[in-house]
């Protein structure tokens, strides 16, 4: 894999200026060093690096980046100005005349370098430094005074200012200033014995673990009876040679049993080792002879987390605030440790005893806004963790935790920004790039996502969770030979790995695997996405019958939370204006959106208050039309399902409608809790039931539920008067249609623009069939998984092996719907699973749709859309009458010719167009619903 060295120079560019502007010198400064790894002579990169290193007053950095930027422009007397200032923070008094005279020497009049050298010259005066500043001062770029033909920058001057640097060094090695330690070891030009000791358990301290590898091997060469060192060099090992990390260790405790890192190396070991039992010990021991030392409670906590015993981790950090309690540490870890076994409250009252203790501590204040977040309270969540942010603007884990709250309610530009000031501060940590890559898929840009990706498996390519990413990218962009790879890669380094199965199941899916996807499923129930996943591709399966998929659907929704309500303070009067609550996460651009709209514009506002709780994470500029079709908007993403149940109740919702179904940001565990007294499935979001027993009603007509099919629904059935929803073509369909294409190809083309999870064993068979039947036809499938080269030669093959010749196939995929209509004669309807939208699609586009009843009720949408049409006669209870309607309508070329030109406005025309009369039927069916609550109370 490579990265796009191009794209991340940018990335860090953009992270330095907004770095700057935000006055975050840490993430200026970390940006700008990532930068100049690709492009040494990068000036604004040197600029900035110089600006932030003055601005948070580490004034080596600072001088050593002007001095850098001066050799880049020696002409610009603004970098000599700069240099000469940072010089006068290091009080490098040399360096600073130097620099202020070159500023002279390219602008003599420049005020501010006057003012700097007179003050220098009163320096002289008062602290006598006479020796240390020559009295007649040589330019930078002068011959050196000492005779060496060197110019005084590079001989004299810099040697002075590199003895400063390694004292400025030193002191803040002795101060434990470590960011300061590397920092400067960075612009010194040699090191000493005594700084690569300090630089080697600088980058140790810091946990950069790599780098600190070889500085801490070469400095233990130098300094061999160095205990600190070799106990440093313990650790380090443990990563590439545990035997020798293990004799390290043990020779630094033969000589000092004191030293407690050597310990937690040995514990280390033990558990690399499979003794467990004994690792733990060594940490207890270390425990009783060092109570204080926060590290090894942390260790020992980390441990236990690992080995899933997290009550004892709990009790281990119980112990830690029982021993030192006056120790803000020790709680704020008790309080980690409460939230992870779900002991929430707890875990608050530990944190806030570590606040007590140290009212800025900045991980507790964190941990208290992750604690609000896991109970789906973003605005408190978003309170503590700005908090925490404030008093350590560059706390990483804070950043991420942050970006998390803001993707978790949509606020997905606010989430890029977190996450990319984490990896401003940590340029190396993989899981904040998963999390940038994650906010470029949810927006569907992908190649920024997998650029993002490239960079993260570059910087930890043993991670598991990042090949799952890329492989959800690669799957997004319909390269699923290459995403297929990347699952399997995450599975071969953790086969433990669960969600890389509900990806793997999706993939399946599309090859037309469904028995092997629900499998993978089966074994991934605790995953995200995975129940969902697994009710869709139930839905899709050839061979179950409706009792099948509604069993599945029961086992999935016992799950589900319990209900909460069970009293209503709704006015059980029928003559009153009933409030209508919506929920959907589908009022944007979403072809959901396109059936959604013609009821809600359309509603008496004078007999119906209009209350609709948006479940939308991306709003656009539907979402603004639906603001306006509502009386009351409610924006509900990141919202428990508690906090929204409460919500409807405060609102007092009479009549609670669901939009969505089993679909990925549905929120049926809201209905589950009962919150209003009628609550409704309406069909056209899903097409099937909930399975929940606390939706009172499944809603469609009777093409979609004939009578004998109670069996396969959790809900009351309610037929309303067909057809029970309505269409309105978008902008976009508005094209010409032109002539029949079998006019001119002297052929007749039936197509679909299906997904390839409804192409199954079935429909292959029959539509071999019919490509038999209709001599010289051809078939278009069209859909944007038939961009991928891969799928279209495994459906190739399926059909070959009917006997269809590959050249009759035509599989790809075109941009916009219509261009893909334009080229067909007869659209062709998937079964037991019908289309939906690409139906509506055909029809209007000129295309007869022949459609085969089957399963309810997501088998019977075609019949749902021809019969409100009025063209019953296109569709078949049967395969055979379904190939025969096809075959005929195929057999007679001019009256498709007739049809294509008269098709839409019979369209148009039918009641499955006429919004006005499906939303009074609407109402009407809510007021029936409602009748049957006041005057009998809930359904039974």
């Amino acid at each position: 894999m490579t990265v796009d060295t191009e794209w991340l120079v940018d990335f860090f560019r953009r992270q330095a200026r907004l770095g700057f502007e935000e006055g975050d010198y840490t993430r200026t400064r970390n940006s700008c060093r990532e930068v100049l790894q690709y492009v040494p002579a990068d000036v604004e990169s040197r600029l900035l690096l110089g600006e932030a290193a003055l601005a948070s007053r580490d004034s080596v950095a600072a001088q050593r980046a002007f001095d850098q930027l001066l050799e880049l422009e020696p002409d610009n007397a603004e970098h000599a100005m700069k240099l000469g200032q940072a010089c006068l923070q290091t009080q490098d008094w040399p360096a600073a005349a130097a620099a202020f005279n070159q500023v002279l020497l390219l602008q003599p009049l420049h005020q501010g370098a006057h003012e700097a050298l007179a003050l220098l010259t009163q320096l002289q005066e008062r602290l006598n430094i006479l020796d240390q500043l020559p009295a007649a001062q040589p330019g930078r770029n002068d011959p050196c005074p000492c005779g060496s033909g060197l110019k005084y920058k590079k001989c004299c001057l810099e040697k002075s200012s590199q003895h400063l640097m390694a004292q400025h060094l030193e002191q803040a090695f002795a101060a434990e200033q470590w960011e300061q330690v590397v920092s400067q070891a960075d612009e010194l030009q040699g090191f000493s014995p005594s700084i690569r000791r300090a630089l080697a358990l600088a980058r140790y301290q810091l946990s950069q673990r790599e780098l600190a590898y070889p500085l801490v091997q070469a400095a233990c060469r130098e300094g061999p009876d160095d205990l600190e060192l070799r106990a440093a060099l313990a650790d380090l090992e443990l990563d590439h040679r545990v035997a020798l990390a293990q004799t390290l260790a043990e020779s630094v405790l033969a000589a000092d049993a004191g030293q407690w890192r050597a310990s937690l190396v040995l514990a280390a070991v033990h558990a690399r080792q499979g003794h467990p039992e004994r690792s733990e010990s060594t940490l207890r021991e270390v425990l009783r002879h060092n109570p204080d030392c926060s590290l090894v409670w942390q260790r020992l906590s980390h441990f236990l987390r690992k080995s899933q015993r997290l009550e004892d981790d709990l009790a281990a950090m119980q112990e830690w605030t029982e021993r030192c309690p006056q120790h803000a540490d020790a709680w704020c870890h008790r309080g980690m440790s409460s939230i992870m076994t779900a002991r929430i409250a707890d875990g608050r009252e530990f944190l806030e005893r570590a606040l007590q203790l140290e009212p800025e501590h900045f991980e507790a204040l964190c941990w208290l806004g992750q604690s609000y977040q896991s109970e789906q309270d973003p605005h408190t969540a978003l309170h503590y963790l700005s908090r925490g942010l404030q008093v350590k603007p560059d706390y990483q884990p804070g950043w991420n935790m942050l970006g998390g709250v803001y993707q978790s309610v949509g606020r997905q530009h606010e989430s890029e920004g977190c996450f990319m000031r984490a990896l401003a501060i940590s340029p190396t940590q993989p899981l904040a790039w998963n999390n940038l890559a994650n906010i470029y898929l949810d927006g569907h840009l992908l190649g920024e996502a997998e650029r993002v990706m490239q960079v993260a498996l570059e910087l930890n390519p043993n991670s598991p969770s990042l090949w799952n990413n890329l492989g959800n990218i690669l799957s997004s962009a319909k390269r699923l030979k290459e995403a297929l790879a990347a699952f399997r890669k995450c599975a071969e380094l953790d086969p433990g790995y669960e969600p890389v199965l509900v990806n793997l199941a999706g993939v399946e899916s599309h090859f037309g695997n469904l028995d092997r996807s629900i499998e993978l499923l089966r074994g991934a129930i605790e995953v995200p996405g995975a129940t969902t996943n697994l009710l869709f591709f139930a839905n899709y399966h050839a061979d179950w019958s409706g009792e099948q998929v509604f069993s599945l659907y029961e086992e999935v929704t016992r799950r589900y939370p319990v209900r909460q309500y069970f009293q209503y303070e709704n006015e059980r009067t029928c003559n009153r204006r009933l409030r209508i609550g919506y929920v959907s996460p589908d009022f944007r651009n979403h072809v959901c959106a396109m059936f959604i709209e013609p009821l809600l514009s359309r509603h008496d506002h004078q007999q119906f208050e209009i209350f609709a709780y948006s479940l939308v994470r991306r709003e656009d500029t539907v979402t603004e039309r639906f603001i306006g079709h509502a009386d009351h908007w409610r924006h509900c993403v990141g919202l428990s399902d508690e906090a929204i149940a409460e919500q409807i109740r405060a609102d007092g919702i009479d009549v609670l409608v669901d939009l969505a179904g089993h679909t990925g940001s549905s929120r049926l565990q809201v209905f589950a809790l009962k919150p209003a007294p009628v609550q409704v499935s309406w069909w056209m979001g899903f097409a099937f039931g909930t399975g929940l027993e606390q939706m009172d009603y499944f809603l469609a007509d009777e093409q979609m539920l004939p009578p004998g099919c109670e069996s396969s629904f959790a809900e009351t059935l309610w037929r309303m008067p067909a057809p029970a929803v309505a269409y309105l073509p978008p902008q976009s369909m508005d094209v010409e249609i032109g002539e029949l294409p079998a006019l001119r190809n002297g052929y007749v083309t039936f197509g679909s623009l299906t997904r390839p999870v409804r192409l199954n064993h079935k429909v292959i068979r029959v539509w071999s069939e019919l490509l038999l039947r209709a001599p010289n036809s051809r078939l278009m499938l069209d859909s944007s998984s038939f961009s991928d080269e891969s799928l279209q030669q495994h459906y190739h093959d399926l059909f070959a092996e009917q006997g269809i010749d590959p050249e009759r196939i035509v599989l790809g995929f075109t941009s916009p719907a219509t261009s893909a209509l334009a080229k067909m004669d007869i659209a062709l309807d998937c079964f037991p699973h019908n289309s939906g939208t690409t139906l509506y699609e055909s029809l209007y586009m000129g295309l007869p749709v022949v459609s085969l009843r089957d399963r309810p009720s997501m088998g019977r949408v075609g019949a749902l859309i021809l019969n409100g049409m009025g063209r019953d006669e296109w569709i078949a209870d049967t395969e055979q009458q379904y190939l025969d309607k096809l075959v005929a309508l195929a057999s007679d070329v001019p009256t498709l010719a007739k049809i294509r030109a008269g098709l839409r406005e019979e369209m148009l025309a039918s009641k499955l167009c006429d919004a006005a009369d499906f939303t009074r039927r609407m109402e009407q069916t809510y007021q029936q619903m409602w009748q049957h609550y006041c005057e009998q109370g809930e359904q039974q």
